[in-house]
């Protein structure tokens, strides 16, 4: 099968595991086309292509390129309106903005030279932005929502109205958890156009290892980046709350994001900077080996993620603590839309209450209190996601997916 993957940022070794498994298999082809590529040091994979790249972190970027990126935005919002009304790929090509129409051209072009049997369109936003490449291809196509796009962007009507407009063009949406299928449910997806799916975690990279329970202090983990909903003011709270209960206790926050200063200063307030290691690590290429290290030498995972006050949330399993249980680390988390892909509470880990710092404390003070459970809890969530996250095992879904919209597509066409 030949595979065209859209993509609006895309950050090469990070995250996406589809488009490595394909390029490493003969019988397959990929093709990588993103509107920008967000530079991390990586080495870029053979078939990918991009219109311009920036750094990680925006707030670097020279005033030319942030006036650039609100002009985008406002064209895209132009775009959206336009796409929802329209069923002819040629109109669209006369009427869309220039930033836009320059994208969809792009991909075009490059997609006439591979001959593509399929297109995936990676985050719902970026299937609408796609739409009229896929249209003017005619292949058959499919989207995956992953997060924000399954959360906070349902909370705009205009998106609503879009994404109905995108359904009936995509032959599946894929989601990565019960919730965002109910959600898209309810805007009007079709119910056999979903499909439940696992992201591929990168598991494989981080062995299983007993937890050491030979005393010293306990060593908590968070591996998120530093936004809102992930609910790092809630941790640094419980964190304190568990110090001052008599507890040693060590904290590592490792990840990147705007909410880092607000963290650093919280840290500071408490006192508790003596205890609290925060790692930034820029989205960087080498986030895995910094990661792997982090996992061997610590005890418990903490993911108290929460809903962000524009909607945004989990929208799926977070892949950083599939590979802290992948690693053996016992997990303590929130509810959160998705956690259920990985989380069996009181067998892969401990559940605590949402926006809740007491009840997250109370549940770092038991484990921490209890490390004779900590390799008991820590195999069986070991054992869990390895049954449900394994790169070849989700792969064989996904090319199986593949193949059914490609055959039926072929079907359509008699």
């Amino acid at each position: 099968m030949r595979i065209i993957h859209v993509w609006d940022a895309y950050a090469p070794s990070l995250f996406d595991q589809i488009h490595p498994y394909l390029l490493s298999r003969p019988e397959h082809a990929s093709l990588l086309l993103a509107a920008h590529l967000i530079e991390n040091q990586s080495t870029i994979l053979p078939h990918t292509y991009y219109l311009d790249s920036r750094p990680v972190n925006e707030d670097i970027l020279p005033p030319l390129w942030v006036r650039a990126r609100r002009r985008l935005r406002r064209e895209f919002a132009e775009l959206v309106r336009r796409v929802a009304r329209s069923s002819a790929a040629t109109s669209i090509w006369s009427t869309a903005p220039l930033t836009l129409s320059l994208f969809n051209r792009f991909c075009l072009a490059h997609a006439r030279e591979f001959h593509g049997d399929l297109i995936h369109a990676h985050f719902g936003t970026t299937g609408v932005m796609a739409l009229p490449f896929i249209r003017a291809t005619g292949l058959p196509a499919v989207v995956t929502f992953y997060g924000v796009d399954g959360s906070a962007s349902l909370r705009i009507q205009r998106w609503r109205e879009n994404f109905g407009e995108m359904f009936e063009r995509m032959a599946r949406v894929i989601v990565l958890c019960d919730a965002v299928r109910d959600r898209l449910l309810a805007i009007g997806c079709p119910h056999e156009k979903l499909v439940v799916w696992n992201l591929p975690a990168g598991i494989e990279q981080y062995p299983y290892r007993p937890r050491s329970t030979a005393g010293g202090p306990v060593r908590f983990l968070i591996a998120a980046r530093f936004v809102e909903k992930k609910g790092h003011k809630y941790l640094v709270d419980a964190f304190d709350r568990v110090v001052r209960a008599g507890i040693d206790a060590q904290l590592t926050m490792i990840g990147y994001g705007p909410f880092r200063p607000a963290i650093e200063a919280d840290v500071q307030r408490r006192g508790l900077a003596a205890r609290v290691t925060i790692v930034d690590t820029q989205l960087a290429s080498s986030f895995s080996d910094t990661y792997r290290e982090a996992l061997v030498s610590h005890d418990l995972f903490v993911l108290p993620s929460t809903t962000g006050v524009n909607g945004d949330d989990e929208g799926g399993p977070a892949l950083t603590m599939v590979c802290a249980q992948a690693a053996g680390l016992p997990a303590i988390s929130t509810p959160f839309a998705g956690a259920e892909r990985s989380m069996i509470d009181g067998v892969t880990g401990w559940l605590c209450r949402q926006d809740d710092a007491g009840s997250l404390a109370e549940k770092m003070q038991w484990a921490a209190a209890h490390p004779e459970v900590w390799n008991t809890v820590g195999k069986a969530a070991s054992d869990h996601v390895r049954a449900h996250f394994s790169l070849d095992g989700q792969m064989a879904r996904l090319l199986a997916l593949y193949r059914d919209v490609i055959d039926e597509a072929h079907g359509a066409r008699g």
